[in-house]
């Protein structure tokens, strides 16, 4: 079903009653997320929310988590960090009990909450933010499922090396994940004797584009890698095809392809490929994929997405750990089991929180924009 993006804002607000003020039941777990949904990469807050939001209504259906049930409260901080860190001071001040912080996008909420006292006070983790960036990956109170751009940017190295590929160019968005994408493909091409022909940054209002497309044409390079939210990249695409039909275009994972396939089209849009974070959603030989399709069906009106699974994965892993520290457990003693977690297995998606490592997985492949806009397994 192809839902407008509005009617997919207002049907998702009206699904998530922890968006609407109301309190917690006593003994419920509660779990606080700040995320964008109707900013200006509400696409991927939506599509995360909801794979997580189904799994957890899935639990809740079936009795809650040792008895107690999920109380999900929700916050739209729109993209804003403004209004992410308001929303982080609501959620620190409010005297709500907080079993955990989970699933945090949007410009500066991980940031902001990373520098509140009053989070490095309280002692609860923060698991699943949605980030490959830098901020957080040295703080033992915050657990990734994603693996950091660096990552991705090795695993697209490897069809560039296939093909002979040597000049590179990147086009980056210039916000802080930007940079920290930037810096990691940089690396990767320093590690591997390829040549970086020029790096271009973009703003998120699409600023600097056309000055991008001119630079990186006249700098010729054999591929390009998208650091880029999905607009900007496929506006990029849509553009520079045309000049020069033959460079690769590689994006990294914060690219959805079929928005870039709908803005492109399927001439220019075919052959992009695209570094992902999780499963196929349509490889059926994964566990957690076939989980994820069922409960998806019978709670959601919607097909499975990466994002949907990503979301939907941060979820049972999340719940996986609570269940394991019986009805009654503290922030303190969740987090301690996750640095205990060797091998959590989600369905055939494997996660390792070992005392050297908070970034859970290291698993990234790339499929490619087929001409009828699916993505090839």
């Amino acid at each position: 079903m192809n839902i407008p993006f509005f009617l997919r804002v207002a049907l998702l607000f009206l699904s998530l009653p922890g968006i609407i003020p109301s309190a917690a039941v006593a003994r419920d777990i509660v779990i606080a997320q700040s995320i964008d949904i109707s900013g200006p990469l509400g696409y991927i807050g939506q599509d995360y929310l909801a794979g997580a939001r189904v799994y957890f209504d899935h639990v809740n259906a079936n009795g809650g988590i040792n008895g107690r049930k999920i109380f999900h409260q929700v916050m739209d901080n729109a993209g804003s960090p403004e209004k992410s860190a308001r929303i982080n001071a609501q959620f620190l001040a409010s005297g709500q009990k907080i079993d955990a912080f989970f699933g945090y996008f949007g410009e500066g909420s991980l940031e902001s909450l990373l520098g509140s006292p009053a989070f490095r006070a309280s002692g609860i983790p923060l698991l699943a933010p949605l980030s490959g960036g830098e901020a957080g990956e040295n703080d033992r109170n915050v657990f990734f499922i994603r693996p950091g751009f660096d990552g991705e940017a090795v695993k697209l190295a490897g069809p560039m090396l296939s093909a002979g590929l040597t000049r590179v160019a990147v086009v980056y968005a210039a916000s802080n994940d930007g940079k920290s994408a930037l810096k990691a493909v940089e690396a990767m091409l320093a590690g591997r004797n390829m040549k970086l022909t020029g790096k271009f940054p973009v703003m998120a209002d699409g600023g600097g584009l056309d000055t991008a497309i001119k630079s990186a044409f006249a700098a010729r390079p054999q591929a390009i890698i998208l650091a880029l939210d999905t607009l900007p990249a496929a506006q990029f695409v849509k553009i520079y095809r045309r000049l020069d039909g033959g460079a690769f275009m590689l994006g990294l994972s914060r690219i959805d392809h079929k928005t870039l396939f709908d803005i492109a089209g399927k001439d220019l849009a075919a052959g992009v490929m695209i570094a992902q974070v999780v499963p196929h959603p349509g490889d059926w030989k994964v566990p957690v994929v076939m989980e994820h399709r069922k409960i998806m069906e019978i709670y959601r009106d919607e097909p499975p997405s990466h994002l949907t699974l990503e979301g939907f994965i941060a979820a049972k892993m999340l719940v996986s750990a609570m269940k394991k520290l019986g009805k009654d457990f503290t922030p303190m003693q969740l987090s301690d089991a996750l640095r205990a977690s060797r091998s959590m297995d989600i369905g055939g998606y494997y996660l390792d929180f070992s005392p050297s490592r908070n970034r859970g997985s290291s698993y990234v492949d790339i499929n490619a924009i087929s001409r009828n806009g699916r993505l090839l397994n």
